[in-house]
Order: structure tokens, then sequence, then C-alpha cells
């Protein structure tokens, strides 16, 4: 019995030390070790355990916000702006990383190339972007059952009017009012769930050529630079085709995108 409970003890010290270290490290304590070293100007550091948090929780708006603000501190301003970007799809009303997107926008040189501007890509900037597709479901909801029930009862008043040859009630202008809003907002959450389904990324590279076709040394149309936000379209091997709004189609190494959505 003795060499038994001697057998289990040995067991016990054997087996718990090497339990004990295999326990992997969760993105909290990545995240945690990221804000330790980014507070300590330590940035290199900071970035290496920012990017271990976000493997582990990819979608996580705080986690892609403070490794964007390291990625700025370490004067990738292109990719940092790609980061926050991706950080509002997730979290659109996420404080942080919004200021932080306008800070290093502001920091930044405006370079543009010959576009026109489209009425969709205002709309998607003023409207769509900024407000969560739960706002606009819930609103149209809202809108939905309120002018519902106002206009079944303005519907029931007039009824009974008419049986009692009364006077008819009155035009129901707040029901009106309200089924306006109910198709304006529906129109938005419409637009909303379609620019969902457009797939975008941001140029993290200074200066990439726009080319006319997928591979090395082909005819370049334009030059796009770090910052700019482009729709993604189809890939082949280390290549992808964007259209920057407004302007060309063309063809761009995966490497110099950071997909956004």
């Amino acid at each position: 019995m003795s060499n038994l409970k001697t057998l289990f003890v040995f067991f016990l010290f054997l087996i718990l030390p090497s339990l004990g270290a295999a326990q992997p490290e969760s993105s909290a304590d990545f995240f945690k070790q990221g804000t330790q070293f980014y507070v300590a100007k330590d940035y290199t550091k900071a970035q290496e355990s920012f990017a271990k948090a976000l493997e582990k929780d990819p979608h996580n708006a705080t986690i892609l916000t403070n490794l964007a603000l390291t990625e700025f501190q370490l004067d990738h301003k292109p990719l940092a702006v790609g980061l926050l970007r991706k950080a509002l799809q997730t979290e659109p009303e996420l404080s942080t990383a919004v200021a932080g997107l306008k800070f290093v926008l502001s920091q930044m040189q405006v370079r543009e190339v010959p576009r026109q501007i489209e009425t969709y890509e205002t709309l998607r900037l003023n409207l769509l972007q900024p407000v969560p597709l739960t706002a606009y479901l819930v609103l149209s909801t809202l809108l939905f059952f309120a002018a519902g029930w106002l206009l079944m009862t303005y519907a029931g008043r007039r009824r009974r009017a008419l049986l009692e040859e009364k006077a008819l009630p009155g035009f129901p202008t707040i029901a009106a009012l309200l089924t306006v809003g109910f198709v304006i907002f529906t129109g938005l959450l419409a637009l909303k769930i379609y620019d969902s389904s457009i797939l975008r990324g941001t140029i993290v590279e200074e200066k990439v050529a726009l080319q006319t076709a997928p591979g090395e040394n082909q005819v370049a149309i334009l030059d796009l630079f770090g910052g700019m936000e482009v729709v993604a379209h189809a890939t082949q091997d280390d290549w992808v085709q964007v259209t920057y709004p407004g302007s060309l189609t063309g063809w761009i190494k995966k490497s110099s995108l950071l997909l956004t959505r």
C-alpha cells in the first residue's frame, strides 16, 4: 500500500509541473503584456504581444485599436489606419478607435489621385459607416410598429365615424411622418446590409503601383498611397484586383493590402 502511495506522490510531482507549463497564455495575458510594454515605450515588444493577442481573438476591436496605436508609434501609419478601420468595422462606436483614426489620418500627408467622388461613397462615409447595423434595425422596427399602431387607430376611428355618420378624423400627420421615417431607415438598413457584403481593404505601404494585370513588371495605371481604402475583387496567386472608388481598377500585391472586411 505504501508503495502505491509513494508511486502516486511521485506521479503528481512529475506530471503537475508539465501540466502547468503546457497551459497556454490567453488573449488577455498577451494584451496585458502589450499594454505594459506600450506604457514602458517598448513598442516593438508591445507590437509582438498585441499581435499574439489578436491571433487568439481576431475580431477584438480593443486589441486591434491598441495594435494600431503601437504600429503608429513604430511609424507604420498606413497599417495603423487599416487596423483602426478593421476595429471600427467590428465596433463602429468604439470611441478610442474613432479618435485614433482621425488622429492618425491627420498625421499623414494627404495624397489624392484623379477620381470622381461617387454619391454612394459619400452616403457610406456619412450615414452607413458611422452607424451600427443593429441601430438601423432597431429604428426600423420601432418606426414600423409605431406607424402601424397609429394607422390602425386612425382606420378604426374613421370606420366608426362612417358608421355613426360623424365627421371624419383629421389626417394622421404623425403616422405619415413615421411611415416616411420607416421607409428611409429601412432603405438605409438595406444599404448597410449591401455595404457589409463588399470586401474592402486599406493600402498599407507608402506607395504601390496599380497595374493592368497581375505579375511583376506589368503596365502601371497610377499610384495608390498608404491609408487609401479600396474595394477588393478577385485574387490570383500573390495578387489582388482592387478598385479605388471613383477611379480605376487594377492589380496590386496582396502584401500591400490589409483587408478590413
